[in-house]
């Protein structure tokens, strides 16, 4: 009885070390697939820092200053922290432009305050327009606070006299953005010159071509209640 019960154990065993490597087998499989289908199913965005081929290049753009549309931001109902920020790009003759984006972190003693400053050129072709980045300034500094009211007038003034950090490097960075309207619409999110993966050609399906969806993701992206995505002429007085 001993011995059949043994042999009985010993058989079983036999029997799961032989599926041991088919499960393996299976599990690796999975894993496979798990890493392989984010791959297959990112959009591939190369597209968004180049011009298209197809299209005769032409300098036909608006002067002058194209803003973001801003909101003051701050916690649920804190008296001691407000975010505010401005962000613009300035279409200058000679095919330049300059992008400023600047940040007002408003303490209950103290203000923070960041700029970035992106000069280069920018090529067009029909509605789409290739900004081109070859040189960025950041600057950052810290002030104590006054009794000063904080308004929609305050992002108009930098707050220092002096900086902290004042530094010039050169930066390539590339990204197409549609030109509708007076209105410039980047297609892929950045701000201050970082960027996410999301926008308008995260969501859309042909390179160059708006169709329904690149529709769809422009009216969503470019409505957005918080850093919407796009610029607007500033007509001047």
């Amino acid at each position: 009885m001993v011995d059949k019960i043994l042999f009985t154990s010993s058989s079983k065993t036999k029997l799961e070390s032989k599926d041991f490597p088919l499960k393996n087998q299976k599990k690796n499989s999975f894993l496979l697939l798990v890493l392989i289908f984010p791959l297959c199913c990112t959009p591939k965005l190369g597209w968004i820092r180049t011009l298209p081929n197809e299209f005769p290049k032409d300098s036909k753009l608006v002067l002058g200053t194209y803003n973001r549309p801003t909101e003051k931001k701050s916690a649920m109902g804190s008296k001691d922290f407000q975010l505010l920020w401005s962000e613009s790009i300035y279409i200058q003759p000679n095919l330049e432009f300059k992008k400023i984006w600047r940040e007002w972190r408003v303490y209950k003693d103290y203000i923070q305050f960041r700029q970035v400053i992106g000069k280069g050129q920018f090529e067009k072709s029909n509605e789409w327009v290739l900004f081109k980045t070859n040189e960025v300034n950041t600057k950052e500094c810290r002030v104590e606070r006054t009794k000063q009211t904080i308004s929609k007038q305050f992002t108009k003034r930098i707050p220092c006299e002096t900086f902290q950090v004042d530094q010039t490097k050169k930066y390539d960075h590339r990204l197409l953005y549609l030109h509708e309207t007076n209105s410039l619409y980047p297609l892929s999110y950045e701000s201050g010159y970082e960027e996410a993966n999301f926008g308008i050609a995260w969501e859309s399906d042909i390179p160059y071509q708006q169709t329904k969806l690149f529709e769809i993701a422009k009216l969503k992206f470019g409505k957005k209640e918080f850093q919407p995505h796009v610029y607007h002429h500033v007509k001047l007085d």
